[in-house]
């Protein structure tokens, strides 16, 4: 790498399901940047992120101006454990209700969509901030690990689980992408580093394990969370993707309307 060029800023999802990525990348090599799921890809789209594991649909979105980097991404076959819809009432009664969402999810409030539409047949329904009065909300990542082990609601129903007893299929949440605008050269480097990093940290877990257990996960429960995941993407992760984007374009084009404050909250 040439010492004159600036360090590539990079997204860091801090999620605990992402951690295998970071653990054992040289932090002087790049300019990590901490930020949740929406807010990432936002910042990627406007050009301050070279590079970083955005939500599948912002991808789709995004189109021609990202491409994968090393088929490296995070998905689950069945259980998730992390994207949760907890409600006060059983799923099939949330039609006509409020359902919030957090403002740093992407593609799990699309793939919630799919669900209510394909496999629970919920309808009329409306998305609200998860401030507002509400029988059920979406959660994704560390807070909805948190919220799995102290919530108040009397139903969890888990994203991933459900889209595979309805496709047989894993569900991509999030892939390494990079702008196709960054110099050939330093994106190789990346891609370099980023699978050695990756390689290195899925051999390391016990580590992260030690590292990343709370009051709410101990190190057992971190390590069975973190080895849930899919970190590399085949054949049957593509798959998966495949048949999400099918189902997401037979609904009516939609996104929330987040602002810039609520998706770096």
């Amino acid at each position: 790498m040439n010492i004159n060029q600036p360090l590539l800023s990079i997204g860091h999802m801090t999620y605990l399901n992402s951690e295998v990525f970071y653990w054992k990348l040289s932090k002087s090599s790049f300019n990590l940047v901490p930020m949740p799921p929406r807010a990432m890809a936002a910042s990627l789209e406007r050009g301050e992120l070279a590079a970083g594991p955005l939500p599948l649909v912002e991808i789709l979105r995004m189109g021609g101006q990202v491409r994968s980097l090393g088929d490296l991404g995070v998905s689950s076959h069945g259980a998730a454990k992390s994207v949760f819809l907890f409600s006060r009432v059983p799923v099939e009664k949330l039609s006509g209700t409020n359902v919030a969402v957090t403002s740093h999810t992407a593609t799990s409030i699309q793939l919630l969509r799919v669900l209510f539409n394909d496999f629970w047949n919920v309808s009329d329904h409306k998305f609200v901030g998860v401030d507002c009065s509400h029988e059920a909300a979406l959660w994704i990542g560390d807070p909805a690990l948190e919220r799995r082990y102290s919530s108040d609601y009397d139903f969890i129903y888990d994203l991933g689980t459900a889209w595979t007893s309805l496709t047989g299929k894993p569900f991509v949440f999030a892939e390494w992408v990079v702008r196709t605008d960054v110099p050939i050269e330093q994106a190789y480097e990346l891609e370099r580093q980023l699978l050695k990093a990756t390689q290195e940290g899925i051999r390391t877990i016990d580590e992260i394990s030690r590292f990343r257990a709370n009051h709410f996960l101990t190190e057992s429960d971190v390590s069975d969370y973190v080895r849930n995941f899919s970190y590399f993407l085949g054949e049957n992760e593509r798959s998966g993707q495949k048949e999400f984007q099918r189902r997401l374009d037979q609904l009516p084009t939609w996104r929330p309307d987040f602002t810039a404050v609520e998706l770096l909250r």
